[in-house]
């Protein structure tokens, strides 16, 4: 009885293993050249329209018997050679916009206070005075367009995270105007700003 169920084991093990062993290479060998084939005829699907396109681009012009026709181009300006354009714009393009030189010249040291460290120490006192002036003076123009700037984007309902930045601007701005004219009296009189900056 027991012989007889561990044969029957043993013969369904058996049938079963080779069964597996059977079909596994079977639908392998046929999952690959479904593969294949797929990725086959995919390509070929892609590559013909790909080589027909490349083949014949640019189309070829259709056979005429008629004459062909020729249109001038408009007149663009008058014919000038490489070397002759060139040479046009040699002082620049009349077209162009001038530029805007700006009127504030700066200072040289003159020979002596080169020479002497304490007359130089002066010229760069001069120097760091314009440039305070000229701050203060910016910082003038700047701040009452800054004002109206945050008033109108207030009124148009302009987010209040940028709103602060355009407020901290001024902040900073209106303090260091304000640390400028404390440290150095002499910029609160207008004559400094006039004078030092022309």
């Amino acid at each position: 009885m027991i012989n007889k169920s561990i044969l029957i084991a043993t013969a369904i093990v058996t049938s079963t293993a080779s069964a597996v062993w059977l079909l596994w290479p079977q639908t392998e060998d046929k999952q690959i050249p479904l593969q294949t084939a797929a990725a086959s005829s995919s390509t070929a699907a892609l590559g013909k329209p790909a080589q027909q396109s490349t083949a014949s681009w640019p189309p070829p012009f259709p056979e005429r018997n008629d004459e062909r026709k020729f249109v001038p181009l408009l007149a663009t300006g008058p014919l000038l050679s490489a070397a002759q354009s060139l040479a046009a714009t040699r002082d620049g393009d009349p077209r162009t916009p001038p530029i805007e030189h700006t009127q504030v010249t700066q200072e040289m040291p003159s020979a002596a206070e080169l020479a002497d460290p304490k007359a130089y120490q002066q010229y760069e006192a001069r120097q760091n005075t314009r440039l305070y002036a000229a701050y203060v003076q910016a910082a003038d123009e700047e701040i009452p367009r800054l004002r109206a700037a945050i008033a109108r984007a207030h009124d148009m309902g302009i987010a209040a995270a940028d709103i602060a930045k355009g407020e901290e601007k001024l902040r900073r701005i209106t303090a260091m105007q304000g640390q400028l004219l404390n440290e150095h009296p002499e910029l609160q009189s207008g004559n400094v700003t006039k004078t030092n900056l022309k």
